[in-house]
């Protein structure tokens, strides 16, 4: 997953990359304490959403998508196998009759989906943040976090080396297949004898590069009192981040709240919701977390 930026003027783009950082933070926390897979998948709906409103091409997204998706399925393939029914659970079937291994129950069924959504979000959202983030706005933000400059540059230098490292891998395999290497084979021996050719080059080239690296940093002195080093960008937090930091902070603090004190956001509470007539109750919660807030302001 290469580090590239697409400029643009959208609400992402124009935020600060700290903010970007504390509300991709409030993300992931949501998605620990949040296990039911509709809400999650609710989520995944507004990253998408965001990518839209952002202007980032849908092959962009699509680069993501469709590496994830044999990992997605092995989530929830590994969760079967490994949940066991509870007692008194209905088992529709199991993958492995003559073990019998693997029951598929809805709860099984349920966490699969759960982890699998888990994991596409943070690779989807990882994604999104790299492309509406400048690497150059990405090191001074880190540096402005009390990041060691040193360690900022190496972060940056690794990001931006990624989209070259493939491009190079590309051109070592297109010059072998040139020369009559063939990796089409389906035996893995002989496919792995085959990237030989490509894996031994492709690391003396990235040895070559790091090299120039070392060389044209020492030729711009950065080595000489990095720390007192200054930026032609300078980061400033405007009210649109403090916007966001904000609703950021209600949205996660508000759902953790309902998730520790009323045990919502289990992995059956979007079906129990439309199973059961739970108007009365959720009036009833609404009131007391009210009835809460009301104590812990004015009492």
């Amino acid at each position: 997953m290469a580090m590239e930026y697409i400029p643009g003027n959208s609400l992402l783009h124009r935020m600060d990359p700290r903010t970007k950082f504390f509300i991709f933070l409030c993300l992931i926390i949501l998605t620990v304490v949040i296990y039911d897979p509709f809400i999650i998948g609710t989520m995944l709906i507004i990253i998408f959403i965001a990518y839209k409103t952002s202007g980032i091409p849908k092959d962009k997204l699509m680069a993501v998508l469709k590496p994830s998706s044999p990992a997605f399925v092995l989530f929830m393939l590994l969760n079967y196998l490994a949940i066991p029914p509870v007692p008194g659970e209905y088992v529709y079937f199991y993958l492995i009759p003559f073990g019998p291994w693997g029951p598929v129950t809805l709860r099984s069924t349920l966490v699969g989906i759960s982890a699998a959504l888990r994991f596409m979000f943070f690779i989807v959202t990882t994604r999104l943040i790299t492309l509406v983030t400048a690497i150059s706005d990405l090191l001074v933000a880190l540096v402005r976090m009390r990041l060691p400059v040193e360690a900022a540059v190496s972060l940056g230098i690794a990001f931006a080396s990624v989209p070259l490292m493939i491009n190079q891998f590309r051109t070592v395999i297109e010059a072998q297949k040139s020369r009559g290497a063939k990796f089409g084979t389906r035996n893995p021996i002989t496919k792995m004898r085959a990237y030989v050719p490509i894996i031994v080059p492709s690391i003396y080239l990235t040895v070559l590069r790091g090299i120039d690296i070392s060389r044209t940093i020492e030729s711009k002195a950065f080595t000489y009192n990095p720390a007192k080093r200054t930026f032609k960008k300078v980061l400033v937090l405007r009210r649109i981040d403090f916007a966001g930091v904000i609703i950021a902070l209600v949205i996660t603090g508000f759902l953790v709240y309902l998730k520790f004190f009323f045990l919502w956001f289990d992995y059956p509470f979007t079906l129990d919701i439309l199973r059961f007539n739970v108007i009365p109750w959720l009036i009833q919660a609404i009131a007391d977390l009210f009835n809460w807030l009301s104590g812990l302001i004015f009492g």
